[in-house]
Formats: structure tokens, sequence, C-alpha cells
């Protein structure tokens, strides 16, 4: 399939590496991978601070740099900034052109399962991973059943990764909630973000896994930080890293 990737700027700037391992899993797994030129931010900060005249921009920049770009799909390596950008697209632009890049949407956790799923696996990641199930990811692109909600369960993040070899999948204690980053609640309320940060970061480590693994880098860069400040005995890995690696 030909790939464009639509990189967030906070991966772009901050977790570069999560880009590179994204394009490095889906190359070797046969994928035509382009970026497409002119990508900006979804919008997100603006948007969840109420400021959507000022979002909409930023919003429509990031949208043209996808109109009328040749590919399969467009996939995202960050659930939250994948979200945003979709609400944000049918907010300022409802003509087909933009209808059409949105339907091409997808996070790569997503992707690797619905779409182009991983036929096979080629070397083993010997390590005890905890699954962080953020926010976005779970509640509004349904890549696991989130625990308030009743009937069937599905768990899309632990079926890709569970193929791997000799790897070992946990969860920590109240898996599914926040990890408290939430974009501009870390701000706005950085006490309380903070606390749960803490609270998140150490019921990973209580697991014993090596690695708190997840899909959403902006949940991950702030469990980073808490996880060194305590000097937990646990990092924090991308999920395209895990795959990338076993491949």
């Amino acid at each position: 399939m030909k790939i464009a990737l639509f990189i967030p700027c906070l991966v772009n700037q901050m977790m570069p590496h999560v880009g590179i391992a994204t394009v490095e899993l889906l190359e070797k797994l046969g994928h035509q991978v382009i970026l497409p030129k002119g990508q900006t931010c979804c919008g997100q900060p603006m948007t969840n601070s109420g400021c959507f005249d000022e979002a909409k921009k930023t919003t429509l920049k990031l949208l043209n740099a996808f109109k009328g770009v040749e590919c399969d799909a467009i996939v995202c390596p960050a659930a939250s900034c994948l979200v945003a950008a979709k609400e944000n697209f049918h907010e300022f632009d409802a003509s087909p052109e933009a209808q059409a890049v949105i339907d091409k949407l997808y996070e790569l956790t997503e992707f690797l399962h619905d779409v182009a799923p991983i036929a096979a696996f080629n070397k083993p990641f010997n390590h005890k991973i905890s699954l962080q199930l953020s926010c976005h990811g779970i509640r509004m692109l349904d890549l696991a059943t989130p625990s308030e909600q009743m009937g069937p369960r599905t768990n899309k993040v632990e079926a890709v990764l569970k193929a791997i070899p000799s790897i070992e999948i946990v969860y920590p204690g109240r898996y599914d909630e926040c990890c408290g980053f939430g974009g501009t609640f870390a701000v706005d309320e950085g006490a309380v973000s903070a606390k749960m940060g803490k609270d998140k970061a150490q019921a990973h480590a209580e697991t014993g896994a090596k690695y708190a693994v997840g899909f959403d880098p902006s949940c991950l860069l702030h469990l980073d930080g808490m996880m060194r400040r305590q000097k937990l005995p646990i990092e924090t890995l991308h999920i395209a890293q895990v795959i990338n690696a076993a491949l």
C-alpha cells in the first residue's frame, strides 16, 4: 500500500525516534511511505483551550497538506493528535476533498489491526511490557474497550503485540485510568496532572515490566518524566519501536 505519514509536531520536535520507527516498520512490511510537505499542528492545544478561531488557519494548513495526495491511507503514530485532526477537519472544512482525507486517516495500531495486519514477526522481543491504554485511543478510536463499558471486550493493541515471539504483556492497576497529561490540562492543572502521572508511573513500575508501552507519544512523554524523576526501574517505549524491533 502507499501510505502518507501524518507526523504530529510533538513527535517531530520531541520524539523523532517514534516517527523513524514508524517509517521503518511500514517499509519492512512492504509499504511505500511518503511524507507530504507542509504539515503543521493539528490545532489541538488551541481547540482544547476554546481558541477555535485561532486554530482554524493552522488546522486548514495541515488538512491542505494531505488534500490531493495520492495514497491508500494516512497513518499517524499518535492517537490524540489523530482524533483532534479528524474533529478539527470536520469542524473547519465540509468539502468532499476534506472528507476524502478524513476517510483515509488511521492511527498506527488501528491501521495494523484493521487494514493491514502483520502476517508474522521475524524476531523475538524478550521483555515484559506493561500496556499504557491512553484515553483518546480507547475512548475515541476504539483501540480497546474501556472499563466503564459493558458488553464484549476488544483490545487491538494487545492483539497486534501478542503475536510477537517471547513478549510478555501485563497491565498496571486501574489499567485505563488517565495518566494525567491531558494536553492543556497538564498546564492548567499542573499539580493534579503531576500526581496522576506519578501514580500511573508507579502502577506501571509495580508490574515488574521493563517497559511501559503505549500508542500516544504525549502520554509516554509525561510518564517518562515521572519515571525518571522518581528513579523507577522502568522505561517507556512507543508501540512502533516494539513492532519495529520485532520485524
